[in-house]
């Protein structure tokens, strides 16, 4: 299903930095989530988590392209960040319709986690 995935192009050097970069984007996330939605309704952090994930999808090319200038000598300095996506982009990697890739899978799978983090039940401190 993933023959052919850019991530099997990298060396296990990259591949590790990749998925380590990957899961800190993922906890500092998680973590502004359930910051963010403390005390809210269930409806307002579902809310933050779903533009969350929104940012991530818009911003985070520039985060990887940088770290893929660590990897790759000669890559000039761009701006990678396009337009924001679109709805239906986001439906899509949340169902896991689009293009099968280990990139929009993770993706979508950070977008579910995310929205379970800001669903989870808030216990009571005393």
């Amino acid at each position: 299903m993933y023959e052919g995935d850019s991530f099997l192009t990298l060396g296990q050097v990259g591949r590790v930095g990749l998925l380590m970069l990957s899961g800190a984007l993922a906890l500092g996330l998680a973590w502004l989530v359930r910051r963010l939605g403390r005390g809210r309704s269930r409806a307002l952090r579902a809310g933050v988590a779903l533009s969350a994930f929104w940012i991530f999808l818009w911003c985070s090319p520039q985060i990887y392209y940088v770290y893929y200038m660590t990897l790759f000598d000669g890559l000039p300095w761009q701006n990678v960040v396009k337009t924001p996506p679109g709805l239906s982009n986001v439906l899509s990697l949340l169902t896991f319709t689009d293009t099968a890739s280990l990139s929009n899978h993770g993706k979508g799978l950070m977008g579910w986690g995310l929205i379970a983090v800001a669903l989870w039940r808030e216990t009571k401190r005393p």
